[in-house]
C-alpha cells in the first residue's frame, strides 16, 4: 500500500491532468490491483451458471424423450399401430373416423334424413292481456321433470310465459330449453326444445292447468301415436307430425336404418359417421372405404419418437464443451446412439429386428429419419405387428431407452443431484464474491482516509515550509 501512495502522492499538489483528484487515482489504483480476484469468482460463478442452464435444457428433452418412448410401454400400445382410416367419397354428406377395431372393406352409404331436436309450440297469446293463471301457483310436467310457477295478479301473459320459461330453463334437469317467441306485434308463444335429437329426445308432458291453458293437451297433441298434431300460426302442436322424423335415416349398402343422432358410433365397427346434410334424390351414395392408415401411424406415433431423440441427441452434440467435461454424460450419448442400431431379439424369426428394416436411416450424427416411407408403409400394411414389436417388445426400441435414461430423471436422478450441486455452489461462489467485494470496498475506504490524512499532513507541512522560509529571508 505504501507504494501505491507513494506514486499517487508524487504527483505533487493533489491534482491529476486527467481531472481526478490523486485520492481517486489512488483507491482505482488499489482496485485494479484486486480486480483479478473478483474476477475469477465472477467467471467461476459464469461457468456455473452455463453448467446449470445446459443441464435444465438436457432435462427438459429427457422428460419429453421419456413421455414419447412410454406409451410404447402401455399395455394397449401395439393397438397404435393398428391404426385404421375411413375415407368418404363426399365429406359434405358424411364424414368420419376411425378405430384399430374397424374392420377393413367398402360400403355404400346414402343419408335419407337427419336426426332433429323435437319442438313444441304453445296456442298463440295476446301478449299484454292478463294471463288467465294469475294470482295462482302452477304445477306442471315435461319429460318427467316436474316444475312449480307463481303466476302473480297483474301478470301478462308475456311475463307469464316468461316466469314458465324461466324455471325450465333454472332447471339443470331439465330434458327441453324454453323460450317466449313474439311472433307478432302483440302476441306471444312459448317455444319448447328438445336437448337430445331423434326420438331418444322426443317431448312427453303430462296434463295439466297450466299447459291445458297454453293449448298443450296429449288428447289434441297426439304424443302417443305417431301422428301428432302440429302447431299452425294460432294452434299448439309439434314441429313434426311424425315422432319418426325426428330420427336420422340412412341406407347402407341397401338396408336402411334410423338413429336419434347424428353421430352415429355403432352401425360400422370401430367406425363413427358424421352425418353433414340429406341427399338429393338424383345424388349418387356415398362409398365408405376403411384400410389400414400406415401415414398416421408413422406421423403420429413413430415420426414424434424419432423427433424427440433427434432433439436430445442434437443438444448433447452442439455442447461439446459441456459434454467433454462429463464422463457419465459421454457415456450417456454412447448408450442412446446404440439404442437405435442395436437388433431388438423380442421381434421374432424374419421379422425386422433393426430400425434401418424399417426404412429408417441412422445420420452421421445418429439422427433418425424415415427415407422410405414406402417401405414402412408396406410392413405396416402387410401386418403392422412386425412393425410393433420394434418397439413394444421386451428388448424393443422403447425398452432399451428406457434403460438408458434409467438413473437420469427423478429426485434422486442424476440430473436432479447435479443441479442441487450446483445451485449450492451458485449461491456459495455469489456469497464468497459478496465478501470480498466488502473487503475491497472496506480496504479502500481506509486506503483513501489514510491518503487524504496524509495529504493533509503534507499541505500543512508546505504552509509551514513557507513561512519558515519567508522568516528565515528577512
Amino acid at each position: 500500500m505504501s507504494d501505491v501512495l507513494g506514486t499517487a502522492f508524487s504527483v505533487g499538489n493533489g491534482l491529476s491532468t486527467g481531472g481526478e483528484s490523486n485520492t481517486e487515482l489512488v483507491v482505482a489504483a488499489f482496485r485494479r490491483t484486486k480486480k483479478p480476484q473478483t474476477d475469477a469468482l465472477t467467471q467461476k460463478k459464469t461457468l456455473l451458471e452455463n453448467r446449470q442452464t445446459f443441464l435444465n435444457g438436457f432435462r427438459t428433452r429427457l422428460e419429453d424423450l421419456k413421455s414419447k418412448y412410454s406409451t410404447f410401454l402401455e399395455s394397449s400400445a401395439n393397438n397404435k399401430f393398428f391404426a385404421r382410416k375411413t375415407t368418404s367419397s363426399d365429406t359434405s354428406v358424411v364424414t368420419t373416423s376411425s378405430e384399430s377395431t374397424a374392420v377393413s372393406g367398402t360400403f355404400s352409404l346414402r343419408v335419407n334424413r337427419l336426426a332433429t331436436n323435437d319442438v313444441l309450440v304453445s296456442d298463440r297469446k295476446n301478449a299484454s292481456r292478463v294471463s288467465a293463471l294469475a294470482r295462482t301457483s302452477q304445477n306442471f310436467e315435461i319429460n318427467g321433470i316436474a316444475y312449480n310457477v307463481t303466476i302473480d295478479r297483474g301478470d301478462s301473459n308475456a311475463t307469464a310465459l316468461g316466469k314458465i320459461a324461466s324455471v325450465i330453463n333454472r332447471d339443470t334437469n331439465s330434458a327441453v330449453r324454453a323460450s317466449v317467441v313474439k311472433d307478432t306485434g302483440s302476441t306471444v308463444r312459448l317455444s319448447l326444445t328438445s336437448k337430445k335429437s331423434g326420438t331418444d329426445g322426443d317431448i312427453t308432458f303430462t296434463d295439466s292447468a297450466l299447459l291445458t291453458d297454453l293449448g298443450i293437451k296429449n288428447a289434441a297433441s297426439g304424443t302417443d301415436t305417431d301422428t301428432r298434431s302440429k302447431f299452425t300460426t294460432t294452434n299448439a302442436g309439434f314441429q313434426k307430425a311424425k315422432r319418426k322424423d325426428l330420427d336420422a335415416s340412412l341406407t347402407l349398402d341397401g338396408i336402411e336404418v334410423t338413429r336419434s343422432s347424428n353421430t352415429v358410433t355403432d352401425l360400422l365397427d370401430g367406425v363413427t359417421l358424421n352425418l353433414q346434410k340429406v341427399q338429393n334424390p338424383d345424388d349418387a351414395d356415398i362409398t365408405l372405404s376403411t384400410d389400414n392408415d400406415s401415414d398416421s401411424v408413422s406421423k403420429s406415433i413413430i415420426q414424434p419418437l424419432l423427433d424427440s431423440y433427434n432433439d436430445t441427441l442434437r443438444y448433447l452434440n452442439s455442447n461439446t464443451t459441456q459434454l467433454r467435461a462429463d464422463r457419465a454424460l459421454q457415456s450417456f450419448r454412447s448408450r442412446l446412439r446404440g439404442t437405435v442400431s442395436e437388433a431388438v431379439s423380442s421381434s421374432g424369426s424374419g421379422n425386422p429386428s433393426l430400425l434401418t428394416e424399417l426404412g429408417i436411416t441412422i445420420g452421421s450424427d445418429g439422427t433418425l429419419s424415415i427415407t422410405n416411407k414406402e417401405k414402412l408403409d408396406g410392413l405396416l400394411a402387410d401386418n403392422p405387428q412386425k412393425v410393433a414389436d420394434l418397439f413394444t417388445g421386451n428388448d424393443g426400441v422403447a425398452a432399451k431407452l428406457d434403460a438408458v435414461l434409467n438413473g437420469f430423471l427423478g429426485e434422486s436422478g442424476l440430473i436432479n443431484t447435479r443441479t442441487t450441486d450446483l445451485r449450492s455452489q451458485i449461491v456459495s461462489v455469489d456469497s464468497r464474491s459478496k465478501e470480498v467485494q466488502k473487503r475491497i470496498d472496506a480496504q479502500a475506504e481506509g486506503l483513501r482516509k489514510e491518503y487524504e490524512n496524509l495529504q493533509r499532513n503534507f499541505l500543512k507541512a508546505q504552509a509551514q515550509f513557507k513561512s519558515l522560509s519567508a522568516f528565515t529571508t528577512v
